[in-house]
């Protein structure tokens, strides 16, 4: 089965210096399908000070952590405006599937502590 939400995006921090962040799959411009239960979230996450950091999601089943999966050439050009070739946080992009919950904290972890980033807000659409 597949629903529809709609997301609203609350930031917890603001997004600059060392560390940078977008959640690309889910936007206030576009709906968000739930299936089977779960979502898939895709975006980035530029810690530059956090060389072994993770993604952390955390809802109302549990707090989960995920290795960063996806190399975001675009976002080491775009953002850090450097060449993407080679370049230590070339593999900053996330694509996960977490159980669906319709409030949800997006952080940083790094040696056991979280840092919160991003509340997003699921509303049926």
């Amino acid at each position: 089965m597949i629903a529809t939400y709609t997301l609203v995006k609350l930031p917890l921090l603001t997004p600059g210096g060392q560390l940078r962040w977008n959640i690309d799959s889910s936007s206030s411009q576009q709906a968000v399908k739930v299936s089977n239960g779960r979502i898939e979230l895709r975006g980035w996450l530029l810690a530059e000070s956090e060389p072994f950091a993770r993604l952390a999601v955390k809802n109302s089943i549990g707090t989960y952590c995920f290795p960063f999966n996806i190399r975001r050439p675009d976002v080491i050009s775009a953002i850090l405006e450097l060449p993407a070739e080679n370049h230590p946080r070339l593999l900053c992009g996330f694509d996960i599937k977490v159980p669906f919950s319709s409030q949800m904290t997006i952080g940083l972890e790094s040696d056991g502590l979280i840092t919160w980033l991003e509340e997003l807000i699921f509303s049926p659409a």
